[in-house]
Formats: C-alpha cells, sequence, structure tokens
C-alpha cells in the first residue's frame, strides 16, 4: 500500500538486491510495495508513466505502490544498483513509521507530500545507509539460496539493528528529496542556464544540458517549472528572443542575420515567433525602440584654443 496513506504505517520488508548488472531488460510491472533504486556506479534507464529516467552514479528514484515500471540496463553500459522494496501495512509489524514521522518535520512533510514519484541526487548519506540496511538484511537471511547453509554470523539484537539501519534511509531519503532540494536545485539550474547563455547562437539539447548540469533531464525540467515556471525549450526561446531584440535596437545587423544569430533557421519563422512574444514585427520594434546614432555639432568641427576656449570651423 502506499506510504502517503496514514493507516498503513506499519512496515514490512520485501524485497532487495545490490548487484552489478551488466545488461539487463526488466518487463513492465507494479506492485503493492514502494521501491528505492539507487545507482552507486555507471548508470541505467528507467521508464515511468512512458516517461524515461536516466540515472547517473549517486542518483536514485523513489517509488510509491503501484507505480508501473521498467529498469534496462543497455549492454556495453554496465551499472551497479542498491535496491529496497517495503509494503506499507496495517498489519503490526517492529517497523512503524509513525515513530520517524515523530522525531523528524522533513520525513513527515515527505509523508504528506504524496507525490508518488520522486528522482534526485544523493546530496546526503542515503547511499551508505542503504548499503548498510541491505548488508544487515542480507545477514538475517537464515538459509543461503545457493548453497543451503546456515550462515555463520548473525549480528546480536539483528531486528533492532534492522529497525535503525530502516529508519536512518528513510531519514536520509527524506532529507535527499526535501531538506536539500531547494539549495542544490538552484546549483543546478545555475549552471544550466549558464550553459545556455554560452550556446544561445547553437543547437541546445536537452539531454546535453542536463549531462553538463550533472542531473538527469526530467529532474532538470522539473527545477524548471518550479523556479523559473517554464519549460526548457520555453526558456530557451525566451532568451533567444531577448538576445535578439537587444542586437535589433543596438547594432547594424539586417533582421536575416540577427534570426540566424539568435538559433532561427528560418526568417520566417522568427519573425511570427518574435511578434508573437513582442507584439510586433522586428522591422517594427526596431524602428520604435532603436537607439538613434544621429547628431549635429552644426556646420563645422569644434577645436580648442591655446587659451583654453573652443572655436567652430568648417571641416576641411
Amino acid at each position: 500500500m502506499s506510504i502517503f496513506n496514514p493507516i498503513h504505517h506499519y512496515i514490512s520488508i520485501t524485497a532487495f538486491y545490490a548487484l552489478s548488472l551488466t545488461e539487463y531488460d526488466m518487463h513492465t510491472h507494479a506492485h503493492a510495495s514502494c521501491e528505492i533504486m539507487y545507482v552507486t556506479k555507471g548508470n541505467c534507464h528507467i521508464y515511468v508513466n512512458h516517461e524515461e529516467h536516466r540515472l547517473e552514479e549517486r542518483q536514485f528514484i523513489f517509488l510509491d505502490s503501484e507505480v508501473p515500471h521498467r529498469l534496462w540496463v543497455p549492454k556495453g553500459s554496465p551499472c551497479s544498483l542498491l535496491n529496497l522494496e517495503f509494503c506499507c501495512q496495517k498489519e503490526k509489524t517492529t517497523l512503524d513509521l509513525l515513530e520517524p514521522r515523530r522525531e523528524s518535520e522533513s520525513f513527515d512533510r515527505f509523508c504528506r507530500s504524496k507525490k508518488a514519484i520522486w528522482v534526485s541526487n544523493d546530496t546526503g548519506n542515503l547511499g551508505y545507509s542503504l548499503k548498510d540496511l541491505i548488508s544487515q538484511l542480507e545477514q538475517k537471511i537464515p538459509y543461503s539460496k545457493d548453497v543451503h547453509m546456515s550462515r555463520k554470523y548473525t549480528a546480536p539484537d539483528a531486528d533492532y539493528l534492522i529497525r535503525l539501519l530502516f529508519f536512518r534511509t528513510m531519514l536520509e531519503l527524506s532529507y535527499c528529496l526535501l531538506e536539500n532540494t531547494r539549495a542544490t536545485g538552484t546549483v543546478y539550474l545555475k549552471k544550466a542556464t549558464s550553459y545556455i547563455a554560452a550556446h544561445l547562437t547553437e543547437d541546445i539539447r536537452i539531454p546535453e544540458l542536463a549531462a553538463y548540469a550533472g542531473i538527469n533531464k526530467s529532474y532538470l525540467q522539473s527545477l524548471f517549472n518550479r523556479h523559473l515556471h517554464c519549460t526548457i525549450t520555453d526558456y530557451v526561446n525566451r532568451k533567444r528572443l531577448e538576445q535578439a531584440a537587444f542586437l535589433l535596437t543596438n547594432s547594424s545587423l539586417s533582421v536575416t542575420d540577427i534570426a540566424f544569430y539568435a538559433g532561427y533557421n528560418s526568417r520566417q519563422h522568427f519573425g511570427s515567433t518574435f511578434e508573437k512574444y513582442y507584439g510586433s514585427s522586428p522591422r517594427a520594434y526596431r524602428q520604435l525602440h532603436e537607439k538613434k546614432m544621429e547628431t549635429s555639432t552644426g556646420h563645422g568641427q569644434y577645436t580648442i584654443r591655446e587659451d583654453g576656449t573652443w572655436d567652430t570651423e568648417p571641416l576641411e
């Protein structure tokens, strides 16, 4: 059941793994468990609701229950992953989400967010928390599936230790998703907008822009929507039009040259887009706003005399 349903606040861990995959193609599926997939090395592709999320090292995705998803690790591009699945239920267990909700404001806010899909960077210690939890869970398993023999060592108070590690993982998760999202988001956004400003005359591709910023394209798009209230494409187009408007009023370049300089392959496309944004054609905008270079000193030039006064005489 959903982690955001306050009635189902007891947790059962249903699956986990720490694997290095050289190639993997999982079919699209959904399940009753919530899931965390964390990349420790390499990269992978996760498809959720027909949208692709490319996860790099120290990036992760959280999925609420019943969210259809698919994991793909292409051949020749290995990926190391940590994975944890847990089910939220009414039946009592030793893991009660009400405990961390009472103690952690960020985790409580996360539980009230009701956002089923989160993609983010590990800006804290989520990876280490998840690794320790998975390691302890593996030790607790009484029999090895491969060799069918009891494990030689099980930590004392294993259930209590797992409980602490699970709560730690939840706190690190909420910290990455909420507490640090705004601060780190503005850093990534600044890198992206700086790249756009430096490459306005070029073909700006969103995957390359996201790679430069150091995040996946879905997360970058969400930052533009949240902070700039527009899509990446709309932002690029607006900056190109602003650059074009500046050149129209501060240069003698032709409208055609300005169109190509602003990244438009067609003067007609540039003209129609410019008119939609500014309410007038490029030519009319130039006539209205251009800074005139015309001036006059009458019929001659001014020269300074030896006594410091100025005189005017015809220009020879």
